[in-house]
């Protein structure tokens, strides 16, 4: 018996065990919340917290009476990658190596790392807490201030002047954050498959966001206008997969292009990615199965590599967002007959509090959208949120 693990077993890891159990997988759910969503498309649980990696081993090595790991994989990140690759080292399955998985805990490993590769970054600043102005000149502002561990843009900000970056590390830690000069131009997001240590590309799309300082993501498109940035963006992907030793893997990476068309990474790490992109975007838009593909290469499968001429229907992932106060009420009953309309999904309940976005979480919901162009597509996505009656009390 072939058993696959799902190293987490929240909403968001669903449409992952759902590949595993059509590629005729049993699967076994790893979760500390005994009534995660997913553990009921699971064959086995384990409860457990998926940090502790080295638990889930051992129960792992209980439940195999009769049967053998064939993929441990996540569609979760951080700690999740960790124990993902701790288990596949253990069970002898491609990935990547645990100390390597171990680095993308932390921005400041992460970049020590590529320093060297050739890999265009923003420059990274030193804060020195007993200089004037922390060492840092005028000219160098405005800056990214950004936790060297955290997710969903949490604590990220920009920062104009020296005083205020004199004010902000009075209340934090240097030692907590990296500094990074500020690029303007335009957010990409990448998502690639390595498979026996080659970057393949799979599909590009254009980031929009809410305004300084908190740059919280309200859009994702698809195909990107920066398409012609591809095989620049894929030099990238293998440079990672060459510098952390990477076998077998989904990667997502974030860049920005600046105004003269030059690359900078911002942010790579060996997992699928969220904001709906490997699951519902890339297949709606390219007709590529991304996450089925990857279970393949992991399980030693026939692989199907994505193409360079795959067509791209524009797709967009628009999140709704509000301001502070309660919400009373919503409604997606409408929205679901709606032509175009892909997927949607309301991450809060009546009577949450709901702010301003400063983080990803503070959003309120998302909708999936079609369309013949980019623009009817975003249209369809804004008449979905007209219909859902979004209302807000402000107290």
């Amino acid at each position: 018996m072939n058993f696959f693990v799902s190293v987490g077993a929240g909403i968001n890891q669903i449409p992952l065990i759902l590949e595993a159990k059509h590629a005729n997988f049993q699967v076994i759910g790893v979760d500390m919340n005994p009534s995660a969503p997913g553990f009921y498309h699971c064959d086995l649980k384990i409860q457990e917290s998926i940090q502790d990696y080295e638990n889930i081993y051992i129960k792992l090595r209980e439940l195999l009476v009769d049967g053998r790991i064939s993929a441990v994989m996540t569609k979760s990140f951080g700690d999740a990658i960790v124990t993902a690759g701790f288990l596949c080292e253990k069970f002898g399955l491609p990935f990547l190596p645990f100390e390597e998985s171990r680095k993308f805990l932390n921005k400041r490993l992460t970049r020590q790392q590529m320093a060297g590769s050739g890999i265009k970054m923003p420059e990274l600043l030193t804060y020195k807490p007993r200089s004037k102005s922390g060492g840092l000149k005028i000219g160098q502002f405005p800056v990214v201030v950004k936790p060297y561990a955290g997710h969903a843009k949490q604590n990220v900000l920009m920062i104009d002047t020296p005083e205020e970056l004199d004010a902000f590390f009075k209340t934090n830690s240097p030692a907590e954050f990296i500094i990074e000069k500020y690029i303007r131009g335009d957010e990409i997001i990448c998502a690639g498959i390595i498979h026996n240590g080659r970057y393949s590309h799979v599909a590009m799309s254009d980031k929009k966001t809410t305004p300084r300082p908190h740059f919280v993501d309200t859009m994702h498109i698809m195909p990107s206008r920066h398409s012609n940035l591809a095989d620049e963006t894929a030099n990238t992907g293998q440079a990672l997969a060459d510098i952390f030793n990477i076998h077998t893997s989904p990667v997502i990476m974030e860049f920005l292009v600046d105004r003269q068309g030059d690359l900078y990474l911002i942010e790579a790490i060996p997992e699928f990615g969220g904001e709906f992109i490997p699951d519902i975007m890339i297949p709606a838009s390219t007709g590529y199965n991304h996450i089925g593909s990857l279970i393949s290469a992991v399980t030693g499968a026939a692989f199907t590599k994505p193409s360079k001429r795959m067509n791209h229907t524009p797709v967009v992932v628009k999140y709704i967002t509000g301001t502070n106060g309660t919400l009373t009420s919503f409604s997606t009953d409408k929205v679901k007959s709606m032509d175009n309309i892909l997927f949607t999904r309301i991450f809060k309940h009546i009577g949450d509090r709901i702010s301003t976005p400063v983080t990803n979480h503070d959003r309120i919901g998302v909708i999936v959208a079609r369309g013949r162009t980019i623009e009817s597509a975003i249209e369809s996505a804004e008449s979905a949120e007209k219909e859902m009656n979004i209302r807000i009390r402000n107290d």
